[in-house]
């Protein structure tokens, strides 16, 4: 496992140890995917080991699935890579597939202290494809082709999803911090158009670029 990779996945769980430390009841989105798993490898180890306590913290999933099986669905991996290693109370998990009204349910939390993030090829952060709005909220979407295929080794041969519910970009947005994790020499480019190229919605991650509280980390020199 490359080094550069290794660190990352430190700082992010650190600094999110760090935040739940500071506040016992914070409020945060959590990410799927290879990007944070190993992040929730070290969150999982510091859980074990008494050194988090993660009893009043209210736990966002960014997105999920409309049409997966249970065993490939983002509620899945988290309670299998994170949420099953802690001590989180069942009543504090959040999945916007099995929430009426997402973004209420986010405001009467308190709001988003801290969104984790990661960054699709084709600019797409959460499940907001190339040509979501600014002010967009939690909502439905059909998946791109290339967003599908990114995510087909999950599904193992079977039948890949075609449509989502997600955090929409207002949603996002609205968090006090972001951080966005990227991964993988192969999304130098795009994280390049996002930070650095004028905002747009073709590329949804442009739209950071305005965030007060925003840190980049990535496993690569941009």
């Amino acid at each position: 496992m490359p080094e550069a990779f290794q660190t990352l996945s430190k700082i992010v769980a650190k600094l999110v140890a760090d935040l739940i430390r500071e506040k016992p009841n914070a409020c945060i989105g959590f990410p799927t995917g290879r990007t944070p798993r190993l992040c929730y490898e070290f969150l999982s180890e510091s859980s074990r080991n008494g050194e988090i306590d993660w009893s009043g913290v209210r736990c966002f999933g960014l997105d999920e699935y409309v049409d997966a099986e249970e065993k490939h669905s983002f509620r899945h991996f988290l309670e299998e890579n994170l949420y099953s290693h802690t001590n989180l109370k069942a009543e504090n998990l959040y999945n916007p597939l099995f929430v009426d009204d997402y973004d209420r349910a986010i405001a009467d939390a308190g709001g988003l202290d801290l969104c984790i993030l990661g960054l699709g090829l084709n600019g797409h952060i959460a499940f907001n494809e190339p040509g979501t709005p600014l002010q967009s909220w939690t909502h439905s979407v059909l998946l791109t082709e290339s967003t599908r295929q990114a995510n087909a080794e999950f599904f193992q041969g079977g039948r890949i999803p075609s449509r989502a519910v997600t955090m929409g970009l207002s949603t996002l947005l609205a968090s006090r911090k972001i951080i966005l994790m990227v991964t993988g020499a192969a999304k130098k480019e795009i994280l390049s158009r996002a930070m650095r190229a004028k905002i747009s919605s073709e590329v949804p991650a442009s739209f950071l670029q305005d965030h007060p509280e925003l840190m980049v980390l990535a496993d690569f020199d941009y």
